[in-house]
């Protein structure tokens, strides 16, 4: 790119060109498969129901048999309950009395509702029973017939769906003991900076946070989230911890030491003054300027995210999230609500990232409001980043990444 502060489209379109993160596929029992996304299609591998089953209390018919309009009685061949077994085929000229979710006995063609009876439902089987009809029900009434629900081969859910309780469900009814799904990405955050501490205990410390940040963000999405390493302002150190993160990661993220400054390590360990396995740039964007990728040891990537808390935040959702989660971190357009909480002077030619909340109006339309406070506060209840001064939005819209 010749433009020096290249736009973050340009820069989210470059990591995804060149960072591909690899895909494997875990055959998972489906209730350990739930929140996973499927690597492949599901389809059905039987109907459901299999055979026809009775969908509401009464009693098993042949419509050949009945009396219409008038009163019909027959004598009640057997009973069918909801359980396993096999079924008898009804006789012509008799009743069965049965109940939801019963199989129907062969040569049954209706299942006429208790109501319609004078049967006590709750009563003993009676040895006959009057059917009062005004009209021939018709065929299969009452009945589930085999592949109502499901056909033999239908599609269950896509490839990328993600599973949920439902699908769970829908394949343990089906006998589809496991699902398909994509192996997590394994991804390491390591955190530069020899003033983070757990605790903020001395003057110049400060207590770290953007590993826990950052590590949740990456469960959020599905990955699996390493614990988060710490290397202090010295290159022995992260090049050691960044040789111990890409062992096992498919993916590494980093925090801090991209500036222009003596101590931004990871600058200069991985730029042109060092390895020259990374890239770095300063984008059109407040904040979250700061950026940069590349690749380590066995060629796995990199991604250099800014050390301030917000621009790591805003980082990791414009620039990692595309490569984990696909159309999930899309940008959308929705309409600007409330917007006094942008009274911060705007850098022109830059987009600014701010906070947002997410609502619907009354006529069913997404609004984002700007939600007040600077820096990391705000995001303690935003569910949106809001890109303003991002092209292709006019007066009244806004650009948003949902978080």
């Amino acid at each position: 790119m010749s433009d020096p502060r290249p736009a973050p489209q340009q820069w989210r379109d470059l990591l995804l060109r060149e960072i591909t993160l690899p895909s494997a596929v875990d055959q998972l029992p489906a209730e350990q498969a739930l929140g996973r996304c499927l690597a492949a299609e599901v389809r059905s591998p039987e109907a459901m129901p299999s055979v026809p089953i009775a969908a509401m209390d009464g009693f098993a018919v042949r419509r050949g048999d009945l009396t219409v309009p008038g009163r019909t009685t027959l004598p009640v061949s057997a009973e069918l309950p909801a359980r396993p077994g096999a079924v008898p085929a009804l006789a012509a000229g008799t009743a069965a009395r049965i109940m939801t979710g019963a199989a129907v006995p062969l040569g049954a063609d209706a299942v006429v509702e208790v109501e319609a009876t004078d049967a006590d439902p709750f009563g003993p089987v009676p040895a006959a029973v009057t059917l009062v009809l005004q009209e021939l029900p018709p065929a299969q009434r009452h009945v589930r017939v085999p592949g109502e629900e499901v056909a033999p081969g239908e599609l269950l859910a896509a490839a990328g769906d993600r599973v949920g309780p439902g699908l769970v469900g829908l394949a343990r009814a089906l006998g589809v003991a496991t699902l398909p799904t994509r192996r997590r990405h394994r991804v390491s955050v390591v955190v530069t900076g020899d003033e983070l501490t757990a605790e903020a205990e001395s003057p110049g410390s400060v207590r770290e946070s953007n590993g826990a940040m950052l590590a949740a963000a990456l469960r959020a999405d599905g990955a699996e989230a390493r614990a988060p390493l710490h290397s202090g302002d010295d290159h022995a150190g992260l090049r050691a911890m960044l040789a111990r993160a890409a062992a096992d990661s498919d993916l590494v993220l980093t925090t801090g030491g991209i500036g222009h400054g003596a101590f931004d390590v990871v600058k200069t360990l991985l730029g042109e003054h060092g390895s020259s396995t990374s890239r770095f740039a300063h984008l059109a964007l407040r904040p979250g300027g700061p950026q940069g990728w590349g690749r380590l040891d066995g060629g796995v990537p990199v991604v250099h995210l800014p050390g301030t808390p917000v621009g790591a935040l805003v980082g990791f959702h414009l620039f990692v999230r595309p490569l984990l989660a696909g159309d999930a971190a899309a940008v959308a357009t929705v309409l600007l609500g409330d917007t006094t909480a942008d009274g911060a002077r705007r850098r022109p030619g830059a987009v600014h990232a701010m906070a947002g909340r997410l609502r619907r109006r009354a006529d069913g339309r997404e609004v984002v409001d700007l939600l007040p406070g600077r820096r990391l506060a705000p995001y303690g209840r935003a569910d949106a980043i809001v890109l303003r001064g991002a092209p292709g939005t006019e007066d009244g819209w806004a650009r948003v990444v949902r978080l």
